[in-house]
């Protein structure tokens, strides 16, 4: 980790704001950071004079929760106060908190603190934990794909459970033939799963872009000029800023896990592919 972090940390990030290393604070010790396992949701049919259950659909994954571990040791109740209005103002705002440890610094959740209380360990010494709810049920990879290639100041943050062999992978590409690679742990599916997919052309003509390992198909209808911007937001095409849909195939895109082969035709300019790599 180059010395950036301490060796077991806690970075909260929310926001708009500065990420925080919480062990940063006098006197704070933090134990341990512990999330739940993936948490399956089954759709079980039963056939009648049929042994067993039959399940109906994919199975799909619902919320998971994380818990942090802490202790604390204060000078006086004045000073004990003082901390946890402070640790208040970090855990609790109006949106998630992006939730990172330094063991596994290459990946993050997204969650909601619960309420929590502290317990006596000594006469002003106190411990305490905290829960989040993870409502997306999945981690992420800190880096999205357009950081790739890694530069040097972010090699820090790519590590084994990312499923990565190499971080020379670009998601920036030409028309003609080319491959995407999805080191999620899923396949990246806007449609069916609600996942983040930014599609961006630049440049010019009636572009075409087909996942050929997939048979996906996006095609715009009408031209548009080096000056344009048209992006595919998941299943939403937007032209400068306008939805566009009307104007299109009404397809979208999917990226099977590992690699995709793809083909952008009647389009002069470049394609990139923006999202982050999601894990159970």
């Amino acid at each position: 980790m180059n010395g950036r972090y301490r060796q077991d940390s806690l970075l909260l990030k929310n926001d708009g704001e500065d990420e925080f290393e919480i062990s940063n604070y006098q006197g704070l010790h933090f134990a341990r950071l512990t999330v739940s396992s993936p948490q399956p949701q089954t759709n079980f049919k039963t056939n009648t004079g049929i042994d067993g259950q039959i399940q109906q659909g994919p199975i799909i994954y619902a919320s998971r929760t994380a818990k942090a571990d802490f202790w604390i040791e204060v000078s006086d109740g004045t000073d004990l106060e003082s901390r946890f209005h402070e640790f208040y103002n970090k855990f609790f705002n109006r949106g998630l908190v992006r939730v990172r440890q330094s063991y596994d610094i290459g990946r993050c959740f997204y969650g909601i603190p619960k309420p929590f209380s502290y317990t006596d360990i000594g006469f002003y010494d106190k411990s305490f934990s905290v829960e989040f709810e993870i409502p997306s049920a999945y981690m992420y990879s800190v880096v999205r794909s357009t950081d790739f290639p890694i530069d040097i100041n972010k090699e820090d943050l790519i590590t084994d459970n990312l499923n990565l062999s190499s971080t020379n992978i670009s998601y920036t590409h030409y028309a003609g033939s080319f491959k995407i690679y999805n080191p999620s742990d899923f396949d990246i599916q806007p449609y069916e799963q609600n996942h983040e997919l930014d599609i961006l052309f630049k440049g010019s003509g009636t572009p075409i872009l087909t996942n050929n390992d997939t048979s996906d198909t996006f095609q715009m209808n009408q031209s548009i000029s080096s000056n344009d911007s048209l992006i595919l937001k998941g299943v939403h095409p937007f032209l400068n800023g306008a939805a566009c849909e009307i104007n299109t195939n009404h397809g979208h895109i999917n990226l099977q896990k590992g690699w995709n082969s793809f083909n952008l035709s009647g389009f002069n300019g470049t394609v990139t592919f923006d999202f982050p790599f999601i894990y159970l």
